[in-house]
């Protein structure tokens, strides 16, 4: 089975999780008195060209095998980034567990704090690789 086809893309793998990512990114955010994030297709093709690159050639980091920064993986998808930022993470089952390790972790809190940030894609590979891409576009 090609790797593309059993990664989890999450604004397509059903509606309730869709809603289960939203409520917890935007809880958090809620509770700093920030604005909610949505789903973002662009940013979420941004995620999953990582997380392949990752499962694929056995690393896991923010720099691509090929060299590119979390920037230049959002450019390739036509997005136009006023800010971007990019969680990683590895081993964690479901969303709860991510999202919860990540709300915990304070780098990984800071990023999903932004207030700049506006949308989000997020995707989960085999090998348990999940990485969630937060930014604000039109720059």
């Amino acid at each position: 089975m090609r790797l593309a086809l059993v990664i989890c893309v999450l604004l397509t793998c059903g509606a309730a999780q869709a809603q289960q990512v939203r409520q917890m990114l935007n809880g958090a955010r809620a509770e700093q008195g920030l604005g909610p994030v949505e789903a973002s297709p662009r940013l979420e093709s941004a995620a999953m060209a990582h997380a392949v690159d990752m499962a694929q050639n056995g690393f896991f980091g923010h720099e691509g095998s090929d060299g590119s920064d979390v920037g230049a993986r959002v450019r390739e998808t036509g997005y136009r980034p006023c800010i971007v930022a990019e969680n990683i993470a590895q081993g964690q089952a479901d969303l709860v567990e991510v999202l919860g390790d990540w709300v915990a972790s304070p780098s990984h809190r800071a990023n999903i704090l932004l207030p700049e940030v506006t949308e989000y894609g997020l995707v989960k590979a085999p090998g348990e690789i999940w990485v969630l891409v937060l930014g604000r576009g039109g720059c």
